[in-house]
This record gives structure tokens, sequence and C-alpha cells, in this order.
């Protein structure tokens, strides 16, 4: 019989039994192995999360966060109130008594529309009498008579030539023409070689300057004629002598006490008589210049810059009469300024009225303007010119529609409890709906938006020694890492380099 041993507590296998349990046991280590490793390895994901959740809990360490992908908007909200876009609240420019009303609050009108008219029987009168007044300096008679004293004109200046003509010589009276005349162009060359130098102009006045050196020349030519000649011819005294048959004029002649020289008597005229000669000439000559600058103004209706006269006078007054009728006429009339809506209106027919504010026109066009407020807190995030805005109204709550906002006021407006931000929004488009004004709305403001970036919770960044880092959780190990920072609110930053999606980061 064959003995089998067995071990104190267990009974003894047979070999077949052992060869069983041993490939058992082989293929259990194998299992229970790779059954350890993953247990190691999730103990120590649950130790790492375990031990950093309770150093949070002591105030020692962060809490994780993973690094992930989303988006990312900074915006603030506040009230607003539809405003018209211009308001115009005017009354009349007089007082008066009101005979006419042709508005109602609600009415659209448009820019020159009559509103109102005050009582303006006296004012019409003034200005019919105006009219007539000037319509009466340029009829044909006023016209008939004007060219009649300019004819006139024109031959008392014949006249008034040819006597000074005969008092200093034709040719004296041409040379000093013509050399008026030259010194004339010299002057107005020398103001443009002034103003526009160049070659050309420096050459035009030379040519002048030598112009008036010859019309000079021979205006002292003609002075010396004059002197030599033709006094003698003209003013030389002469008496008769002889008897009946043998009588003749001669020269009166008589002896120089100084040199003893025999000199003709000579009755030349005085500077008196040649100053009046030549007074009345020029008179003359501006009466015929000012008649027919007249009777052009009266044929055109413009009056020549730097033109006078009394005639000119007579005219320009009766236009200013006209004007101010036609002024005083048109005080009397309620005119629109500008287009819109006529909100606010206290006037009645037959009131007496002054010139108070009695009038309003609100301009109510789309897309619409609001005044809106934010927060003092919201100053840096939001209101910067060009934001976009949504906006939603009191009137219409289901919808929302997009503007910008257009302006931003350089102070806090402090008539509120708190200092707000005070902003200026303007709508991007119509709407189906016309509001009036002072209509609520709701404004949400966007400061800033990503779409599809990297976000940590703003409690992961820190920033040391100049930089930006987070603390990554890396091979069981806590790493500080340098990132770049773009948008962040008061939840979350964006990640713009230095982290990757995915990674645990520490969070306080």
């Amino acid at each position: 019989m064959q003995k089998i041993h067995c071990r104190k507590g267990f009974p003894q296998l047979s070999p077949k039994s052992r060869t069983f349990f041993s490939r058992i046991n082989r293929k259990t280590i194998w299992i229970v192995a790779v059954i350890l490793i993953l247990a190691a390895a999730g103990g120590y994901t649950y130790y790492s999360k375990s031990t950093l959740a309770a150093q949070a809990s002591d105030g020692s360490e962060a809490q994780t966060a993973v690094a992930r992908r989303g988006n990312l908007v900074l915006s603030a909200s506040g009230t607003g109130t539809l405003i018209a876009g211009t308001d115009a609240t005017f009354g009349f420019e007089t007082s008066g008594q009101v005979t006419d009303v042709y508005v109602s609050v609600g009415d659209g009108v448009e820019a020159g529309q009559l509103l109102a008219q005050l009582d303006n029987t006296l004012a019409q009168m003034e200005y019919a009498e105006a009219q007539q007044a000037l319509q009466e300096l340029h009829s044909p008679t006023a016209i008939g008579t004007i060219q009649k004293e300019i004819g006139t004109a024109k031959d008392t200046e014949y006249y008034a030539r040819e006597w000074l003509e005969y008092l200093i010589s034709p040719e004296v009276v041409e040379a000093e023409e013509n050399l008026r005349i030259a010194e004339g162009k010299l002057a107005e060359a020398q103001a443009d070689a002034e103003a526009n130098p160049s070659e050309e102009a420096k050459q035009n006045v030379e040519e002048q300057e030598g112009a008036v050196a010859f019309l000079s020349e021979k205006l002292d030519q003609a002075r010396a004629y004059y002197e030599n000649e033709y006094l003698l011819e003209n003013f030389g005294q002469y008496e008769w002598v002889g008897g009946r048959r043998n009588r003749r004029e001669v020269l009166v002649t008589y002896i120089d006490p100084e040199t003893g020289e025999e000199l003709p008597e000579i009755d030349e005229p005085s500077a008196d008589d040649i100053a009046i000669a030549r007074n009345n000439y020029v008179q003359a000559q501006e009466t015929v210049k000012e008649g027919e600058i007249y009777l052009e103004v009266l044929r055109t209706g413009v009056i020549p810059e730097g033109a006078t006269g009394e005639k000119l006078k007579t005219l320009y007054e009766a236009q200013v009469a006209l004007e101010n009728a036609r002024s005083a006429l048109e005080e009397l009339q309620l005119i629109a300024p500008i287009r819109g809506t006529v909100t606010s209106l206290d006037l009645n027919v037959g009131e007496q009225v002054d010139t108070s504010s009695i009038i309003t026109i609100s301009q109510l066009s789309q897309p619409y303007t609001l005044d809106a407020y934010l927060d003092e807190n919201d100053w840096m995030i939001a209101a910067q010119a060009g934001n976009k805005v949504d906006v939603t109204f009191d009137l219409l709550p289901e919808q929302t529609f997009p503007g910008a906002v257009t302006m931003v006021y350089p102070e806090l407006d402090t008539s509120f409890e708190s200092a707000l931000v005070h902003i200026v929004v303007d709508l991007d488009q119509r709407i189906s709906q016309d509001l009036p004004a002072g209509t609520g709305a709701s404004v949400d403001v966007v400061g800033g938006e990503a779409r599809g970036v990297l976000l940590v919770p703003v409690s992961a960044v820190h920033d040391s020694d100049g930089g930006t880092f987070v603390t990554v959780l890396q091979n069981g190990e806590q790493v500080e890492r340098e990132v770049e920072i773009g948008l962040q609110n008061d939840s979350y930053a964006e990640i713009k380099s230095g982290l990757e999606a995915g990674e645990i980061v520490a969070a306080e």
C-alpha cells in the first residue's frame, strides 16, 4: 500500500492535483499583478487629489482643475432710455396774438414747414410799402431819368475838360492823364510782383517803370511848351495903336525892373483858377461814372464792391428796408427748424404769446439711439466706443437688437445714488415698430470675447517674479509653469500659451 505523508493541518495532494494547482497559481499571479498595478495607479491619483483637496481644506494648497477649451465673454449689464436723435424746443421770435396753429402733438413735420402764425396785418402793410419803394427805383421812368442825368453829366464833363485845356493847354491835360494811367499800371505791377515773385512779374514792373519815365518826360515837354508859347499865344495882353488908317493890335510889354529886359505882358491863369477847373472836371467825371454804375445796378441788381454815390446809397437803403420788412414778417411765423415729430405744443389761437419756448420737435428716426448707464466697475471692461451691445426694450421684451457703443462720457455721472458710467448706444438696424422717446431698455455691453480658447479658473493663475504662472500636476508633482494670459473675467482666464488642454492645474 502506498503511504501518503501529510503536513500538519493540510491534506496531502496527489501529483496530478499538484500539477493542476500549479497551473492555476501562475495564471492567478499574473491577474493579481495586473490588478495590483491598476489599483496602485488609481490609488495614486486618488491620493493626489485627496491630498490636494485635504490641503485645500486646511488652507495650505490649491484644489485641482482641468484646462479645457471653451468660450469666454466679458460683458456688463445696464439700463438705457430711448432718446431723440435731435430735439428742437423753440418759440416765436417776437410777441403777438396767435391767429393760426397748423399742427398738433404727434404730427410729423418737415424742416421749413409753417407751424403757426401771429397777426401780421401791420407787417404786411410795411412790407408792401418797402416793396413798392424799391420797385419804383427800378421802374422805366426812373431808368429814363438816370439816362438823362448821365447825358447832362457828360456834357458838363466835356465843357469842364475844355475849360481846363484852355487854362493849362490840351497838351498838358493829355500828358497828365497818360502819366496818371501809367502810374496806376505800375502800382498794379509792383503789387503783383510782391505777391507772386517771378521773372515775368519783374519784367512787367521794369516795362511799366519805363513807360512812367517816358510819359514824365512828355509831361515836362508839354509844360515847357505851355510856359514858352501857349501862355503868350493865349493870355498875352494886346492893345490897339495907330491912327484910323494905320490902326493895329500890338503886344503890351513892360521893362523888368531887375534885369531891364523888355517882357510881354501876360495875364496867365491863377493857381486858384486852375485848381477850380481841375476839381470841376474830376467831379464831372465822377458824376458820369456813378450814373453809369447806378444804371448798370438797376439793370442787373448787383452793387459792385466799393461803389459809391448818393443814388446807390438810396438804392441800398431801399433794399435794406425791404429785407427788414421781410424779416419782420417772417418773425411772426413759427417755422420748423428740423424734420421730426411734434412731441409737445403749448399754443392756442387767440392767445397772446411772447418769445418763450412753446413747441418741441423730436427726431425719432431709426435706427434708434439710447442713453445708457453701467456700474462704475464696468468702466475698464465695457465702456469703450465700438463695443457690441445687445438691447432689449421694455415694450418688446421677447426681442433683442444688436447695437454698438458710440460715445462714452469722460466723467462718471453722479446724479444717481451711486456714480455710473454714461454711454450712448446706437442700434445697428431698424426695427419693425416705432417706439416713443423715453422707452426703457436693458443693455448688455460686450467688452471682449474669445471663442474656442483654453480656459482655467482665475484662481489657478498667480503672478510671481514679474511673470504669470500656474501650478501644473505633472508626474505626481506640482510644477510651476509660466503662461501667457488673454481675456479673463471673474471666473475664468484665457491661456494663450504655456499650457495644453487636459492638463491638471492647482486652483486656490
